[in-house]
């Protein structure tokens, strides 16, 4: 192709915890992420997000769309799945003729009226653009279905989790659609999946099980000239079908029995490692006493449950009532709570708050916790990363105040915000390292925050929506064998 060919970029991330009691509505897409045409460049140049990568591509014409992201929680709302679609069709109309699309995809959404939206809008932009080719990239945590996979012609996942890489996995299926434009014949991509629920605990790519699977998938797919294998952990807190392991394989037609054998190949290694995916950690009361008793300093503790990246409710109590039990005087605690946020916001400074906190939310995440705290200060709770996380993107925790309660200082938020960023804390005038104790709610994705300051990490098997063993939870939809 002699002139640069028109992309249509679209995006729709959202890790769906179908488990997780508080919907997911129109507002909170909002406030993570709900724009449309230039609105999404201006939002993402620069940043270290997945359409990030794809503006880094400099020979397409990029034709914004519209993406829309919400942080990870319960099912999306029927208002908000509706509306997100209109403004879609939209703008699909409004992007005219294009040679390709480019999608920014979670894999694991799922809404009140559908549990596979991703699907839908991907079938939307072939009915708009039917010869034109599709490449997405998936979320580490994604759950494709094959249908997905087959609507689109290249699918790809992060390689990093902590997801670390989006904006290179973004330049990357650019780069893949650029070769594909410019052949005569078309990137495809296969799918095979395992009916394997691994905790995320167990998904860390700079550790093993993962490290050694995706190395070796890689070195499969390199061997045959494949370009593209992707190790797809899934997403195992989602009630629907399709959630498990996946792998993908991206491949040119000629070299597609070549494909095929490494599709085969990576899914009996990952097989042969399934007793490497069950973990066992320490209850809450052991976790903390252990905390207490090294001399290394920080400790952080892992409240695996309640995985506010994972879509849980970010007011667990479990982990805090040990410390205040046992007698801690230096940790530093994150709990959402928005009566008692803004409620110790209106205090002020000197000010004393006598009642419950956290654990409001549902049953699953510990009791409140009442307590009589000094309020230190409060914010917006506005802050901009320079982290690995999402570099260059501003966040918003709401109204939020930073209590003590008899030396363990409580940032409580209006808005679950997941513990990825150090400005979290440090945008409040704290800095993480002078306390002996750090609680993150979350599995490994904290790290990006603490992992530099970390003497000494304990995961704990909390109680939460994203339990450290995913079989505990209720299941309707018995996860599926492909092929």
């Amino acid at each position: 192709m002699t002139a640069r060919p028109a992309v249509a970029v679209f995006g729709l991330w959202h890790e769906t915890n179908t488990y997780a009691s508080q919907p997911t509505t129109l507002d909170q897409f909002r406030q993570f992420e709900l724009a449309e045409g230039d609105e999404v460049a201006e939002r993402n140049a620069h940043v270290g997000s997945v359409i990030g990568g794809f503006l880094d591509h400099d020979e397409l014409d990029l034709r914004m769309g519209l993406s829309a992201g919400a942080w990870p929680s319960g099912i999306i709302t029927v208002e908000a799945s509706e509306f997100i679609f209109a403004r879609s069709l939209s703008q699909l109309e409004r992007v005219g003729h294009v040679d390709a699309a480019l999608v920014n995809l979670h894999g694991a959404m799922v809404a009140e009226d559908d549990d596979d939206p991703e699907l839908r809008l991907l079938r939307k932009i072939r009915e708009r653009f039917p010869d034109a080719p599709i490449a997405a990239v998936l979320d580490l945590h994604a759950n494709p279905s094959p249908a997905l996979v087959e609507t689109c012609d290249i699918a790809l996942s992060y390689d990093t989790y902590p997801h670390i890489d989006m904006r290179e996995r973004g330049k990357e299926a650019a780069n893949l659609l650029h070769r594909s434009l410019s052949s005569e014949s078309r990137y495809q991509t296969m799918v095979a999946k395992l009916p394997l629920l691994a905790t995320p605990l167990a998904l860390a790519t700079d550790l093993e099980p993962m490290r050694g699977l995706m190395a070796r998938a890689t070195l499969r797919g390199r061997a045959v000239g494949i370009a593209r294998v992707s190790v797809v952990g899934g997403f195992a807190f989602s009630d629907v079908a399709r959630a498990g392991m996946s792998v993908l394989v991206v491949h040119d037609p000629a070299s597609k029995a070549a494909a095929a054998t490494v599709l085969d190949q990576t899914i009996k290694d990952i097989e042969q490692e399934t007793a490497q995916f069950v973990l066992r950690r320490d209850d809450p009361r052991t976790a903390v006493s252990r905390a207490m008793a090294t001399p290394r300093r920080p400790v952080v503790l892992a409240d695996v449950a309640d995985n506010v990246g994972g879509g849980s409710a970010g007011d667990g109590t479990a982990l805090l009532a040990e410390l205040v039990r046992q007698g801690c005087h230096s940790a530093l605690v994150i709990i959402a709570d928005p009566d008692v946020a803004r409620t110790c916001a209106g205090l002020g400074p000197s000010g004393t708050y006598r009642g419950p906190l956290g654990g409001k939310t549902d049953d699953r995440h510990g009791s409140p916790l009442v307590v009589e705290a000094s309020v230190l200060n409060s914010s917006d709770g506005r802050y901009r990363t320079e982290g690995s996380w999402m570099t260059g993107q501003q966040f918003e925790m709401g109204t939020t105040a930073v209590l003590d309660v008899s030396g363990i200082t409580i940032i409580v938020t209006e808005r679950r915000v997941p513990p990825f960023h150090v400005e979290q804390v440090t945008s409040l005038g704290i800095e993480p390292g002078s306390f002996d104790i750090i609680v993150a709610k979350g599995a490994h994705a904290w790290k990006a925050a603490y992992g530099d300051i970390a003497a000494e990490i304990i995961e704990v098997d909390t109680p939460g929506v994203c339990p450290l063993d995913p079989y505990a939870l209720p299941r309707k939809n018995e996860p599926m064998r492909v092929p």
